[in-house]
């Protein structure tokens, strides 16, 4: 008899332990996704006040788990907001994601949609097409008879390629010019390592005219400035189009 009340008193341990942690879970979720409502929504007053649009976001994610116990520290292990396809000052960019780290914000203020959110590290990644990397393109001491818009730019063996038509003297041919895209003062430019063209033997005036261009030309791409004042260190190329990364400390999240 007294075991069989044991075992009864057992089950119903076991049942009110799993419907505590079940409440739990449940409260956890609840209070995860307000933050995500939450920081949703200032993303998308920073972003209207920026006249920044977008097809579809901002996507909050908050990483961690259980999400309380981060509440109750006032510290998150990473936020991520995601956009698809943001046009910012006019300039469109197929993907940007910002990721926040050692993110602080007091609980009460969190839930509540007061106070402030500050991320002590954030990181973004933006992504655009070839086809509207070449309407960023800026040159400097083209040759003459360039058309700038005419200028065709690729990935090659892993190396920018811009082939540039010239008319020159009622001669026409294009220069191909290689190199890499770095990251200078937060502004990306295409560092040149050859220039050549698509012919062979040249009239002299031409080889002239190439060869005195050849160490001046520039090619820089005008990007827009980002969200939550990120700076530029890194630039990839890839056969689809360009990547950048980005950097900030100490960013308000929200209340900006």
């Amino acid at each position: 008899m007294a075991a069989s009340r044991g075992a009864k008193i057992g089950i119903v341990l076991v049942v009110l332990a799993v419907v505590l942690v079940g409440v739990l879970f449940v409260a956890d979720r609840i209070a995860a996704s307000t933050a995500r409502d939450r920081i949703a929504d200032e993303t998308r007053k920073q972003l209207a006040a920026n006249s920044v649009t977008y097809a579809a976001g901002p996507a909050v994610k908050i990483a961690g788990f259980p999400f309380l116990t981060q509440v109750l520290a006032g510290e998150y292990e990473k936020i991520t907001i995601g956009l698809t396809r943001p046009q910012i000052e006019n300039v469109q960019l197929e993907a940007l994601t910002v990721d926040a780290k050692s993110v602080k914000a007091d609980a009460r203020d969190l839930m509540n949609g007061t106070g402030e959110v500050v991320a002590g590290e954030v990181t973004g990644r933006a992504t655009m097409t070839w086809d509207n990397v070449r309407k960023l393109l800026e040159f400097t001491n083209l040759p003459q008879g360039v058309d700038p818009s005419a200028v065709d730019v690729k990935v090659v063996n892993n190396k920018i390629e811009l082939r540039i038509p010239v008319q020159y003297q009622g001669f026409k041919v294009t220069i191909i010019a290689n190199g890499n895209m770095v990251v200078e003062a937060g502004k990306v430019r295409l560092k040149l390592e050859s220039v050549t063209t698509d012919q062979g033997n040249l009239p002299k005036f031409v080889n002239d005219l190439i060869q005195a261009n050849k160490s001046r030309l520039q090619v820089s791409v005008k990007l827009p400035g980002l969200p939550y004042n990120l700076v530029i260190n890194s630039a990839e190329t890839t056969d689809s189009g360009l990547l950048v990364i980005a950097s900030a400390k100490n960013v308000l999240l929200t209340g900006q």
